[in-house]
């Protein structure tokens, strides 16, 4: 279980910002931070957005929020 210690230091400004096919795509505040989260909390992300959508996630990219807005980005995201 994750205490608010943790919590605060590894999802405080957290944000869930594309889901395309069985991937989601998600924000954090630092390179660090994504790392961190990366390796220790992403089968646990992933779950937990299977359990609101009611569909599968495969796999979670844990992003720096500064990624937002850059080509690699919106490049490879096609209908």
């Amino acid at each position: 279980m994750l205490g608010p210690r943790d919590y605060d230091c590894w999802f405080l400004g957290f944000h869930c910002a594309v889901i395309q096919g069985n991937t989601a795509r998600v924000l954090v505040r630092s390179e660090h931070v994504a790392a961190q989260v990366s390796l220790k909390y992403a089968t646990h992300i992933a779950i937990a957005i299977e359990s609101v959508l009611k569909r599968p996630i495969r796999s979670v990219n844990v992003l720096p929020q500064r990624f937002c807005g850059s080509r690699s980005w919106h490049g490879d995201l096609k209908a």
